[in-house]
């Protein structure tokens, strides 16, 4: 099967579509958490993964913006934007947003939003971060969001660990390796240096996930904030990619 998988959407509806228009042919669209937070259109974003049925696990913005993870340890600019992302939701979208779990299954790999060992919360950005939830891993692959940056790390078959981000057109051959954890970046706040739209694609009958990379048109979604009065960190970071 052909797999896309998203994450990190943050309400960014420029982003999405382009990503999702990408994905055509993919056969099932996976989708890792934060589907709301920063950007403008928090009930269009959720509406579209409603509507297309997306497998979809909770992120720490949908967790937060539903009042079901405390906010203090978010930035002030990321406060702001969950009290205004409140504010918008339809009462539906919200009601969607608490049914998320927090880690699903696939056939031949996991998905969780930070990692398996606090699904919610936790960054898993080196080797180090990584153990845990391969210790946990119940399949060969998982994948997971949260950091916003595309990297792969992975348990070799003689026992040693091999990492690295991940740029546009990578590939990865899942079977090279005992397990694989994969970042599939940000589709609508990518933090790594690079403002495009990030996703992957997982053909499980080869064992291949490749990374991409996206333009959208970001300053169309940089002058919805601005007329939302959301905060201009959040605003000029999109630019920049960080």
């Amino acid at each position: 099967m052909l797999y896309g998988i998203i994450s990190d959407i943050h309400s960014n509806l420029e982003a999405l579509d382009v990503v999702l228009n990408k994905l055509y042919r993919a056969e099932q669209l996976i989708c890792l958490g934060d589907i709301v937070g920063y950007g403008p259109n928090p009930n269009e974003c959720v509406e579209k993964i409603k509507e297309l049925n997306i497998p979809t696990v909770a992120g720490n913005h949908d967790k937060a913006v539903t009042g079901e993870m405390e906010v203090t340890w978010f930035n002030r600019s990321a406060r702001e934007a969950v009290f205004w992302t409140q504010k918008e939701l339809s009462e539906k979208n919200l009601e969607y947003l608490k049914t998320l779990p927090e880690v699903l299954e696939e056939d031949d790999f996991q998905i969780v939003h930070g990692s398996l060992r606090s699904p919610i919360e936790e960054y898993v950005t080196s080797i180090s971060e990584a153990l845990p939830t391969f210790e946990k891993m119940t399949k060969p692959l998982c994948f997971i969001g949260h950091s916003h940056v595309p990297l792969f790390i992975a348990l070799k078959k003689d026992g040693n660990y091999d990492g690295r981000m991940l740029g546009d057109g990578e590939e990865i051959l899942v079977e090279d390796y005992e397990k694989v954890i994969i970042n599939v970046g940000g589709v609508g706040q990518p933090r790594d240096g690079d403002p495009r739209a990030s996703y992957g694609i997982y053909d499980s009958k080869t064992k291949i996930f490749t990374l991409h990379r996206v333009e959208y048109n970001i300053e169309q979604v940089q002058e919805k904030m601005k007329v939302a009065g959301l905060p201009q960190p959040l605003i000029d970071r999109l630019h920049f990619g960080r």
